[in-house]
């Protein structure tokens, strides 16, 4: 009774999925778990939950696939849904918990891996604390409620199979002053990725007049990212034609790159 309770509570709840740990009335931390497992053998970590309110709270555990779109929204899936889940791997060690005020407890992950798979796999734990039950009042039909929500991320990481690989799809100039550019970057590999790299103009003599780093963004065996790169420099280029070339390091043996052609047209009036 309990259980159908709170899926009918998620039901007529607004969910937050929280991006940092410590928000609602429960504290949870790390929200990402690397572990390292090679085929056929085992990994485990840890993440902690804490009572931050002042009344008990009831919390619930439940697995889930994650994906990301090439514009960034976050997916959340059923377990076992994507070619890279690891959701059938994954033992944790406990699915409720009833905390008291203050209270901290830990929750153990364990994620064993066949012997016929390659590379990294993943999933997710969406950590929610339980609605409290409230009184009913007469010609009431139902409540909307905020269900405070963690996802906490996992990742197995195969340190005998990866493959780092990449490439660059596409560079599409968005707009010449200032600078914007949107590049097509894919994950090609078997292994989670953190890319960084730098942007460098270059004159018709290519001589690199202007450059500008590429912040690191994390992506997924398989997965596009479409990321925004824009020059804040405050001095605009001189008139011109340039060529524009993205440069980035994917943790591989090689850096991949993208270019396009850049006009500065003389200034109006």
């Amino acid at each position: 009774m309990l259980k159908d309770r709170w899926w009918l509570g998620l039901a007529l709840a607004t969910l937050v999925l929280l991006p940092t740990a410590g928000l609602g009335s429960m504290a949870v931390a790390p929200l990402s778990l690397r572990i390292p497992a090679a085929p056929g053998q085992q990994g485990s970590a840890s993440f902690t939950i804490r009572n931050t309110g002042t009344e008990p709270i009831t919390v619930n555990i439940t697995l889930h696939d994650w994906w990301r779109t090439p514009d960034g929204r976050f997916q959340i899936l059923p377990a076992g849904s994507l070619e890279r889940s690891c959701a059938e791997w994954v033992l944790y060690s406990a699915s409720s918990l009833e905390l008291a005020p203050g209270e901290e407890r830990e929750v153990t992950v364990k994620v064993t891996v066949p012997e016929d798979v390659e590379g990294d796999h993943w999933a997710l734990l969406l950590v929610a604390e339980e609605p409290r039950p409230e009184g009913e009042e007469e010609g009431l039909t139902s409540t909307t409620r905020v269900v405070v929500t963690y996802a906490v991320k996992i990742l197995q990481q195969d340190p005998v199979n990866k493959h780092l690989e990449a490439e660059i799809k596409g560079i599409e100039l968005v707009q010449p002053s200032p600078l914007e550019l949107r590049v097509r970057f894919v994950n090609t590999g078997n292994a989670h990725l953190t890319t960084q790299g730098t942007v460098e103009i270059r004159d018709i003599f290519g001589e690199t007049v202007r450059s500008f780093s590429v912040a690191p963004f994390p992506s997924l065996p398989g997965e596009e990212r479409v990321i925004l790169l824009e020059d804040t420099s405050s001095a605009p280029l001189p008139e011109g034609f340039y060529y524009v070339i993205a440069l980035l390091d994917f943790g591989g043996d090689y850096l991949i790159q993208g270019g396009a052609p850049l006009q500065i047209p003389a200034p109006q009036g």
